[in-house]
């Protein structure tokens, strides 16, 4: 016997379908027919595709898992930790379209946690908000090199390129900065550290 359709199977139909094959393969007709009922019928249980994405997102995202250590810079590199790994789950997040509010209880978890992180610091609390929004889009520009750089491909300056006029350029990539051998963690983790290098640097100069 079919199930009857509701919100969550409508939203898990979605979800299946982004993590599949992107977030453009969502829309009210393919979810739909996934779920095995007519378009109109997910009209009873989500008003928009708007609606329907801002639900994804919500339980793709999930509640902000527990900080597992009092220090901040820790508890801030597990915070930008997890959220890669939910991104690497869901890929399709980094093209959710950014709406200006914050529209899910996830998405608000995950501030509260950020924030949460630096509690026994001295910054203020437009500070921690700041670091938390950098240390958000810093993840989901990882997220995205990740996904959509190729590993190995053709070259990134073209071989018949003239490079004279780019000395610097010349010197680093006859360097080898493009064939380090580092892997795509590596490049996340020497970011990471570098985004809260920063923030130790402000917590000190604050005092």
């Amino acid at each position: 016997m079919p199930r009857g359709l509701s919100v969550e199977l409508v939203v898990q139909s979605a979800i299946e379908l982004a993590d599949e094959s992107g977030l453009s393969a969502v829309t009210m007709a393919a979810v739909a027919k996934r779920c095995g009922f007519t378009t109109m019928s997910l009209y009873r249980h989500v008003a928009s595709k708007d609606e329907l994405v801002r639900r994804m997102l919500d339980v793709a995202l999930g509640t902000a898992p527990a900080l597992v250590s009092s220090d901040w810079r820790a508890g801030l590199d597990q915070w930008s930790r997890a959220m890669l790994a939910i991104l690497d789950e869901h890929p399709w997040g980094i093209d959710v379209p950014i709406t200006g509010m914050l529209g899910t209880h996830a998405q608000l978890s995950w501030l509260d946690r950020g924030l949460e992180a630096m509690a026994g610091t001295t910054l203020d609390d437009g500070s921690k908000a700041e670091i938390v929004l950098l240390l958000n889009g810093y993840v989901f520009w990882a997220a995205r090199l990740r996904f959509q750089v190729p590993e190995e491909g053709p070259d990134v300056i073209p071989p018949d390129f003239d490079m004279a006029a780019y000395p610097s350029l010349a010197r680093a990539v006859s360097g080898g900065i493009f064939e380090d051998g580092t892997t795509p963690e590596d490049d996340f983790v020497f970011g990471l550290e570098r985004v809260l290098d920063g923030v130790e640097a402000l917590i000190s100069r604050v005092g």
